[in-house]
């Protein structure tokens, strides 16, 4: 597996002539469909947050996660990725949908095909099989693939502990989007296995006491902090003005 990731690192396996189109990517992808708006640069003000304090403490794997379904976090971990891919195109850079049971990541980006990570851990496949990059980019992308039996199970075996050493060795940086921590372990479980992890909120619909539950459950996890999804932003004046 570690020779077919470093090719991959190496961004030899097929480029997917469709993800990256304007036509199939979600519009909530700002760092591709709106990069000048302001929502994309919350986005890249993000990322080099995340740059400074990788300058204290080496994070190489950054998970995404939620307390419930629907706060955004898929979209955030494909428009974080996609900004340290557009900041640092001479790093190697790879995007991993670890949510095996709600798959979101192919969808938003517009890439087809049905391989993805799950196959992959179960042996049905090859890394050059599964990965998919950007034209405009050098963003790796693993979708998941069809949901197995037994999620859990498949993201807690000795298969994902081997994927996610040979990523920390073949890759800069990597985001992974986990599925959301209170509904299953599923997050739990590789927060552990994560440099740091990034709980997105959804501003006004998230209950405080869901965030404190979801901290909780994961139990000592690396967390960085929180991401507010879906807040009201209002743009000064002079900063309209400077943008046109």
């Amino acid at each position: 597996m570690d020779r077919t990731i470093e090719r991959a690192g190496n961004f030899l396996p097929r480029v997917d002539e469709t993800a990256g189109n304007p036509n199939a990517v979600d519009r909530r992808v700002v760092t591709l469909t709106a990069p000048a708006s302001v929502a994309a640069e919350q986005y890249r003000t993000l990322y080099y947050r995340l740059e400074r304090m990788r300058e204290v403490k080496q994070m190489k794997v950054i998970a995404f996660t939620s307390a419930l379904p629907g706060e955004g976090k898929t979209v955030t971990a494909v428009n974080l990725a996609l900004a340290a891919a557009r900041a640092n195109p001479e790093r190697r850079i790879l995007l991993i949908d670890a949510d095996l049971r709600r798959s979101q990541v192919a969808q938003v980006l517009g890439i087809r095909g049905k391989q993805g990570l799950a196959e992959l851990l179960a042996g049905e496949c090859e890394v050059r099989d599964v990965v998919r990059r950007f034209n405009a980019t050098k963003l790796a992308v693993i979708p998941a693939g069809t949901t197995p039996e037994e999620p859990t199970q498949v993201l807690a075996g000795s298969r994902m502990k081997q994927f996610l050493k040979a990523v920390r060795d073949n890759f800069d940086e990597v985001y992974i989007d986990l599925p959301p921590t209170l509904p299953f372990a599923d997050a739990t479980i590789l927060g552990h296995q994560s440099d740091g992890v990034l709980m997105v909120v959804r501003a006004n619909v998230t209950p405080t006491k869901a965030i404190n539950q979801a901290v909780e459950q994961l139990g000592g996890a690396p967390i960085l902090g929180c991401v507010l999804n879906g807040a009201e932003v209002s743009t000064p004046s002079y900063l309209k003005n400077y943008m046109k």
